[in-house]
């Protein structure tokens, strides 16, 4: 037995003319155990090749000089041992990229943008897959040199199919006893579907002259066995006959098979097996005049489980996701011919899709996704755990929503946003306005990664107003954006968008020192304290770099922490309590003022606002809106302000819009004011003005 070898790391050649893409590529390789080997562009990937025996190549297809499929097609032309896989690396899902991609000899495709953790995953199948190929090819040509020195049963035939000789192999699998087959008819010895094919291509032999073969099946042993017989003319009435079991083969195809088709981690098919089930369905649909659904479903915050318990809960989930959906999607709602599990895939990720063919009506595959939904809203049980999910779904049509394969993914996709857009757990047919409403969203996200650089953004006041003293004593910064093309838009539709694409960091950073300088210029020219109040989104606060952004601005600045407010919305001091804690007391250390703004609406948690310690609380408006007139809400504020006051809190009351709820407001004993009434959002030139009057208002009488 020769010497085992310790285990060789695979060195992969990676071709991209971007830098970055290739040490992204390096960092994925070494990350799976992978060493790899750069080249700028085909003609040195070309180089590199022949100097070394790279296992894989991954070769981007916008190359200079050469380009992908141009030295993809070289390496193929000068290979002289077996073919080394090569990934091909497109910009996009064209199908006429990906189908010369595999005419010039790629073994596989990953479309850009790249998901990286599963570009890993899929390098390491590819590479066992073409081992697997390799152990193939070994196995094969170990097997001819046997057969070269041990025959394999053979048997002659004559014109009419019987049995003229046999000669039993070694492989005693492939033969049966001699007294079972000379002198009968090949009818009498196999099963009629199989001897028909025999005897069809026994004359095709005679006729031609040309080797023939055919490729049967037999149950032996209680075993299903996959058999070859080749047949060769050796006269112009006779036919000689090899046999061989091909079963190890056709074992090891369907591995490989599964390799290339299979969702390593749950079973079902992959993306690339549903894109050809959705092919074939495709074309079938069209001949027949049928109609048929694509649904697209995603686990509705799936991260927070990774986040919270763990990767390995999170694939354990996964697998019984699609245990689940594999019960839920009846063969009745699929196919009734064939493999029905072809109609159900993982693409990747928690993201799951469900082709529904021979669709009669939509609410066919309407209730399909209702029970998907009610499927998936069940507890999952891990680890001791009740784990609770939902799942959002999108339903695309053929021919309605699309002719196309990509067509028909792409608005399944869009239809699921939607239906996530909707509050999640939702079912959300395609229509042609949801792309519109998309084109719209990515070209208001566009718009705003460019308005800090063009500085469309900018700050309004508004006043806060000491009750008592009638003076300014404050101002709130807030934000608003001027389009060159919209004009306005509302902070209430871009700050969700920032907050959805994390722009909300950088523009909150740009906010909060904006405010800093402002507030040190009103100092200089009142001679006197007034707090600037600053929003913080729960991603800023989140943010680890918050402390010292903080920091930066008031020292950049010069402006005295006790004059900066940052403002807080009970929601996000309450996502992660303990990790609030750490922030709060940091901030604290810094000596910046803390609040709590939109009190009221959300957990209103007595015992956490105690542990913290914030110095101000401003009470909601739609609290206010209703004063003095609804008397619930007035319960409700006056309970507020007692409440604060006995914690030792100020209380700034927001919306105030009237002198009768300035009055009450002031007999409540509300420290502070703002809203239209007192003063709108204003540019710094006009607060400027404002603060050069000695007292802005003078209260309403009693």
């Amino acid at each position: 037995m020769p010497a085992s070898h310790p285990t060789k790391r695979g060195v992969v050649l990676v071709a991209d003319d971007d830098p970055v893409m290739r040490l992204l590529m390096l960092e994925m390789l070494g990350q799976v155990g992978l060493d790899a080997v750069e080249a700028e562009d085909g003609i040195e990937a070309v180089a590199h090749f022949k100097a070394m025996a790279p296992d894989l190549i991954l070769l981007d297809v916008e190359m200079p000089n050469m380009d992908g499929f141009a030295a993809c097609r070289e390496i193929r032309r000068i290979e002289t041992d077996a073919s080394v896989p090569i990934i091909m690396v497109t910009g996009g899902d064209d199908i006429e990229a990906v189908t010369h991609a595999y005419e010039v000899g790629a073994t596989d495709f990953v479309s850009k943008p790249i998901n990286w953790p599963i570009l890993g995953h899929r390098v390491l199948y590819v590479l066992r897959a073409s081992d697997a190929i390799v152990r193939l090819r070994l196995a094969d040509a170990h097997n001819r040199a046997v057969l070269a020195a041990i025959p394999d049963t053979f048997f002659r035939l004559n014109k009419d199919g019987v049995y003229l000789d046999y000669e039993q192999g070694h492989d005693a699998s492939a033969a049966f006893p001699l007294e079972h087959r000379v002198g009968k008819h090949i009818t009498e010895v196999f099963p009629k579907e199989i001897a028909d094919l025999l005897l069809e291509q026994m004359r095709a032999v005679l006729d031609t002259g040309h080797i023939g073969s055919v490729d049967y099946e037999l149950t032996r042993f209680g075993t299903l066995q996959h058999f070859e017989a080749r047949l060769v003319a050796t006269g112009a009435d006779e036919v000689l006959g090899l046999v061989r079991d091909i079963s190890e083969r056709k074992r090891t195809e369907e591995q490989i098979r599964r390799l290339a088709y299979c969702d390593s981690l749950t079973g079902i098919p992959n993306r690339q097996a549903f894109l050809e089930t959705l092919e074939r369905e495709l074309h079938r649909s069209k001949v027949g005049n049928k109609k048929f659904a694509v649904l697209f479903m995603d686990l509705d915050a799936f991260k927070r489980i990774n986040d919270t318990l763990g990767h390995n809960v999170g694939d354990h989930l996964l697998k019984i996701v699609s245990d689940r959906l594999r019960e839920t999607t009846r063969p009745s709602d699929l196919v009734s011919r064939g493999d029905q599990t072809h109609n159900l895939a993982r693409l990747g990720g928690d993201e799951f899709t469900i082709l529904i063919p021979d669709l009669e009506r939509v609410e066919n595959a309407l209730a399909v996704a209702h029970r998907v939904k009610e499927a998936m809203r069940r507890p999952f049980l891990i680890e001791g755990n009740e784990i609770f999910v939902t799942a959002s779904i999108g339903i695309s049509l053929f021919p309605e929503d699309g002719e196309d394969c990509n067509s028909l993914l792409k608005y399944a996709d869009t239809a699921m946003y939607h239906a996530k857009n909707c509050g999640k757990n939702n079912a959300k047919l395609y229509s042609s306005s949801l792309t519109m409403q998309i084109m719209s969203h990515v070209k208001l996200e566009v718009g705003l990664r460019k308005a800090l650089k063009r500085e469309e953004l900018y700050l309004l006041y508004q006043p806060q107003i000491d009750v008592r003293t009638a003076e300014i004593v404050g101002v709130e910064a807030l934000i608003r954006w001027r389009h060159p093309e919209r004009g306005i838009i509302s902070p209430t539709e871009f700050i969700p968008l920032a907050e959805e694409t994390g722009l909300i960091v950088p523009i909150g950073e740009w906010v909060l020192r904006t405010a800093c300088v402002q507030a040190k210029a009103w100092q200089r020219l009142r001679m006197r304290s007034l707090r600037m109040a600053v929003n913080l989104s729960a991603k800023q606060f989140k943010d680890e770099n918050l402390t010292q952004i903080v920091i930066s601005a008031l020292h950049d600045t010069g402006l005295d922490p006790k004059l900066l407010e940052l403002e807080l919305t009970e929601g996000t001091l309450m996502d992660d309590a303990k990790a609030t804690m750490v922030t709060l007391d940091q901030l604290r250390c810094i000596g910046v003022y803390l609040s709590i703004d939109d009190f009221g609406t959300g957990y209103s948690s007595m015992n956490y606002l105690k542990r913290f310690d914030v110095r101000t609380l401003k009470i909601d408006k739609s609290f206010i809106a209703g004063l003095p007139q609804d008397s619930e809400n007035a319960a409700i504020t006056r309970a507020i302000i007692a409440m604060a006051h006995g914690l030792k809190m100020v209380v700034v009351a927001e919306g105030v819009e009237t002198g009768e709820q300035l009055v009450l407001l002031e007999e409540y004993g509300c420290d502070m004011v703002q809203g239209f009434y007192l003063g709108h959002p204003a540019p710094h030139e006009s607060i400027s003005q404002m603060l050069q009057k000695p007292c802005l208002l003078a209260l309403p009488s009693k």
